[in-house]
């Protein structure tokens, strides 16, 4: 459905993205994960069209719209819907308005108009609001109001930047279910960034790591937070990885048995986090972290076994 070839961006002296070569399937929901500055809302801005790489091609179902030479296909016939970080709603606009506007932009005529907007403001149960103008709304309606906007008009492809990040934390997992099931039940190819890790993994069919401008891992999130394929990517993924006879290994915080196994260490500080207790245990290899049901106390020596590590080769 998407497909990049060798795309790279400078802005001036700094390169933001090197080579990057990627190939998004029909209908799926796609995660670029990594640390903030990492150029991920870069590639977005250059698949919507926004901005221009410096090097490589962009093809859309097949279709070339970017050749950082000659081709350039502008935004509004790209088929692209993008939801922006900061929503990017229209202040003296009805959230009816902020939907139309692209339509309207698109001359359609009012009656086709007022059909998808009513349409898509059903599916997103924003219906009750179309009346009121973004301040009026709360977070949740704000990005709901973003999201028919950016799929009124049936897009072959949604951009969406850092979407769940302006909204209330106990009201996320709530709102990230509900669009999962949206775009799916739609069957809309989704291209998504974000720094969190949990955010990404709960969404995504597919998950790219970003670092250094270039993606580092591209694999489904169960693959890749068993399997990491760096030292790098395992610490972002939030891993411990420790050095042991010359070879590395990683391990989630998750994938330890302590009491037993071949590594001895003292634990320095223990912290509750409500669905448990997570302790820092020193190692001769370093520092890691790992939960635990039980409490144990600073200052213990422990033993631990890793039941889900794997070697790193970097």
């Amino acid at each position: 459905m998407l497909k990049a070839e060798r795309i790279s961006k400078w802005f001036g002296q700094q390169r933001v993205l090197e080579d990057l070569n990627v190939e998004v399937e029909r209908s799926e929901f796609f995660v670029i994960l990594g640390p903030s500055g990492e150029g991920k809302s870069t590639f977005l801005n250059i698949v919507a069209g926004l901005i221009r790489p410096t090097k490589g091609r962009l093809f859309i179902e097949g279709e070339l719209v970017d050749d950082s030479q000659v081709v350039y296909v502008p935004p509004e016939r790209r088929g692209v819907g993008y939801v922006f970080q900061s929503y990017a709603l229209y202040p003296h606009m009805t959230a009816y308005d902020n939907i139309a506007f692209p339509l309207k932009m698109a001359k359609w005529s009012k009656r086709d108009i007022e059909k998808a907007v009513r349409e898509v403001a059903e599916m997103l149960n924003i219906t009750e609001v179309l009346h009121k103008k973004p301040h009026q709304l709360s977070g949740g309606q704000r990005q709901r109001v973003a999201v028919a906007r950016a799929i009124v008009k049936r897009p072959r492809l949604l951009l969406m930047d850092e979407p769940f990040s302006n909204i209330d934390p106990a009201l996320r997992e709530g709102v990230r279910s509900e669009l999962k099931r949206l775009v799916k039940k739609l069957a809309i190819t989704t291209i998504m960034v974000t720094h969190d890790r949990e955010e990404g993994f709960s969404i995504a069919d597919r998950v790219a790591v970003l670092m250094g401008g270039k993606f580092a891992q591209v694999a489904p999130p169960d693959e890749l937070y068993k399997k990491p394929c760096c030292s790098k990517v395992a610490r972002f993924l939030g891993h411990n990885v420790i050095s042991l006879n010359g070879r590395y290994l990683a391990f989630p915080p998750d994938g330890v048995v302590i009491g037993e196994g071949d590594f001895s260490g003292v634990v320095l500080d223990v912290e509750y986090r409500g669905r448990g207790w997570v302790a820092f245990v020193q190692l001769d290899g370093g520092l890691v972290k790992i939960y635990l049901d039980k409490k144990v106390q600073p200052g213990s020596k422990v033993k631990l076994a890793p039941i889900s590590s794997v070697e790193l080769h970097d």
